[in-house]
């Protein structure tokens, strides 16, 4: 399994958490001059109604292979750009370039394993996400993945209302369809 460029806070199977340090990153900032505007920074949450999404490029599949993640989420920058530190494809990414990247057998998909995307602004998924890490233990109580080395985010548990299809969570909802939309018409 490859590691994500040094300096980023990231833990693997914790794509939730490192979005969360990832919104604060600088490297989010644009260069000086260029028209970048904080209130335009995302962070996506990808899930389907199946609860499995199929996922290509990403570090902890097999070389060449797809990866069903529970969820996802990654950061989408004031340029357009994709921030997922679990994925091969690049960092950053132009996320029609992502999508594509990440989502290869979109067209052959059946309508339950298509993605849906949460986009939550970036300011407030930092002031309202947190997460006591317990999704992350088994009936045992074990961890089923080492927990990152920092503390949990936030007081109790709330990641569940960010990655429910079927509730009224934080942000927007949108299909495959209207993401794709959304991207064009922000660039």
């Amino acid at each position: 399994m490859m590691q994500p460029p040094s300096g980023f806070h990231y833990q693997p199977f914790y794509c939730e958490e490192n979005a969360w340090w990832l919104c604060a990153e600088p490297l989010l900032d644009a260069e000086p001059g260029v028209d970048d505007r904080p209130d335009r920074r995302l962070v996506v949450f990808i899930a389907n109604r199946f609860g499995h999404c199929p996922f290509a490029g990403q570090r902890a599949a097999r070389p060449g292979g797809i990866i069903w993640w529970d969820y996802h989420c990654v950061v989408l920058d004031g340029l357009g750009r994709v921030w997922d530190l679990d994925t091969l494809l690049g960092l950053p990414l132009p996320a029609s370039r992502w999508l594509a990247g990440s989502f290869p057998f979109e067209a052959r998909l059946p309508p339950d394993l298509m993605p849906y995307f949460r986009l939550v602004p970036v300011a407030e998924f930092r002031r309202d996400f947190a997460s006591d890490r317990s999704h992350m233990r088994g009936p045992d109580g074990r961890w089923l993945r080492p927990p990152p080395p920092w503390p949990p985010i936030g007081t109790g548990h709330n990641l569940p209302r960010y990655v429910d299809l079927s509730s009224d969570g934080p942000g927007e909802l949108l299909d495959w369809t209207a993401m794709h939309r959304r991207l064009a018409a922000r660039c």
